[in-house]
């Protein structure tokens, strides 16, 4: 682990800028393509010089969709090379961002564990949280399998980098728990259909399990999720969908899409769906499913393959509004008390493993964030994630904030567990204080997501200090605090 020191980050970023030049000068001269699509293995946000801008809104997969969403017949696509080779995609495509997980880079005053963090944002929320018991957001210790021999991890070291995969584990400890990871960098499907890939094991064991989801969200807000009993934050307007089951599949060796979801101005909806297909199980160390989502502003497509084939099929979709048109990806590791008896073979201490993650379109910004870092307190067999607010203000510091150019807005961001409807209050150096009016439902005691805004004069270039406080007497738990600057850097 390197010590961390002012202007560590913008040094590193410089560094990675340039590499990332050269080697896509490299990449762009070896040309590999399979069916007009770009297998970009480089960590990479520079767009193929295969552009496809003015391509057809419309989702295109050789298919007439049925007037209930469904479809005619089974859609198929090619996608060689396998996906162990870098980003693949099935169409012609601007390759937009494309991470394929070759080297770690820890900081240790971040919650990214080995993913860099100017390029991934990671959060962590688990319904182990009671502050009258000692508990704020407890993630239990968890057994990382995939990664050399099987050992014991506690964030931020639950996420690692190794063998060209990013490895994860969550033990929920019979809580609810969300671990989501995010590339801070705008996937926009604007007047066209745009597509995401991504490689994952797979292997879910069912919706009282663990399973991997996928969201796509207006604002970079921390551990956005769908809906569970205690687990609600969600992005203010959003799609997603989970991969934890297969119907009529008696042989628990297949999995498919179980939900689709959005959310409209905060408020959830799980949406009508066709579920076409199922896959078979991928390993966290063996072959990964290679996923494809193609998405319009009226139609979702989940396009899947089996652990390590270079063949993919469709296997959801479905007709809707869609709520936004820009926003980030998010890659989740998702529990629902995976102990529980009853519900098949338990998944509470669960490994996933990811590869290629990445998306086509424009380039047009990064957003850069600033963890505060996680209490990292013992308890409860494992360690204390989140801060306890009450009328006393609690303060925390985000180290290092920078910005590349002016940005766009500016964003306190964070989770926290409301005893009752209310949003925790806010202040920023010393600045007034930012009242936030409730904008949700009215359920509580779940998890909840929220981006403050705050005028950039009220930032500084360095260290920050945010102070929260809350109106009564219970108190809140606050987990996962950012400071957020849109559209406040180029794409190197």
């Amino acid at each position: 682990m390197r010590s961390r020191h002012n202007g560590s980050r913008a040094t590193r970023r410089r560094s990675i800028g340039s590499l990332l030049a050269l080697v896509l000068t490299v990449s762009a001269a070896a040309g590999c393509t399979q069916d007009g699509g770009v297998a970009n293995s480089a960590s990479s946000t520079t767009p193929a010089s295969n552009d496809t801008t003015g391509s057809t809104p419309s989702v295109s997969d050789g298919r007439s969709p049925s007037t209930n969403g469904g479809s005619t017949g089974q859609g198929r696509a090619s996608t060689s090379p396998a996906a162990s080779s870098g980003c693949v995609f099935s169409t012609k495509v601007t390759v937009a961002f494309c991470e394929s997980f070759n080297s770690a880079t820890p900081d240790p005053g971040t919650r990214s564990g080995d993913l860099d963090a100017t390029v991934w944002g990671v959060s962590r929320t688990n319904t182990l949280t009671n502050w009258t018991q000692g508990q704020f957001n407890v993630f239990k210790t968890a057994t990382l399998v995939g990664c050399g021999p099987d050992h014991s991890v506690t964030p931020p070291n639950d996420v690692r980098i190794c063998d060209g995969r990013l490895h994860e584990a969550v033990a929920d400890g019979t809580g609810q728990s969300t671990l989501a990871m995010y590339p801070k960098q705008p996937f926009d499907i604007a007047d066209r259909t745009g597509t995401a890939v991504f490689d994952v094991s797979a292997d879910s064991g069912g919706t009282h399990n663990a399973w991997p989801e996928f969201w796509w969200t207006d604002q970079p807000v921390p551990a956005t999720h769908g809906h569970m009993a205690s687990q609600a934050p969600y992005a203010k307007n959003s799609f997603g969908f989970d991969i934890s089951g297969c119907d009529g599949d008696t042989t628990g060796t297949k999995t498919g899409v179980d939900k689709m979801m959005i959310t409209r101005n905060s408020a959830f909806e799980a949406i009508p769906f066709t579920k076409v297909d199922c896959v078979e199980k991928g390993s966290s160390t063996g072959g990964l499913n290679h996923f494809e989502v193609r998405l319009s502003k009226t139609r979702a497509e989940v396009w899947a393959s089996d652990p390590g084939s270079d063949d993919i099929r469709l296997i959801a979709d479905a007709n809707l509004d869609m709520p936004l048109t820009r926003g980030v990806i998010w890659i989740e590791d998702v529990h629902y008390n995976a102990c529980k008896p009853g519900f098949g073979v338990p998944q509470c201490d669960h490994s996933f493993a990811w590869d290629n993650v990445g998306f086509d379109g424009p380039t047009p910004y990064r957003d850069l964030t600033f963890d505060v870092q996680d209490a990292l307190t013992p308890g409860d067999g494992g360690v204390n994630l989140g801060y306890f607010v009450s009328t006393n203000p609690t303060k925390v510091v985000a180290k290092d904030v920078h910005w590349d150019k002016t940005p766009a807005k500016q964003f306190i961001a964070f989770n926290w567990f409301p005893w009752d409807a209310t949003v925790p209050s806010l202040r920023v150096n010393g600045g007034p204080w930012h009242d936030t009016p409730w904008p949700f439902d009215d359920e509580t005691f779940a998890w909840r997501t929220i981006a403050v805004p705050v005028p950039l004069d009220e930032l500084r270039t360095g260290d920050n200090t945010i102070e929260f406080k809350y109106p009564n007497s219970t108190g809140t738990v606050v987990t996962n605090i950012d400071v957020i600057l849109t559209d406040a850097a180029s794409v190197p």
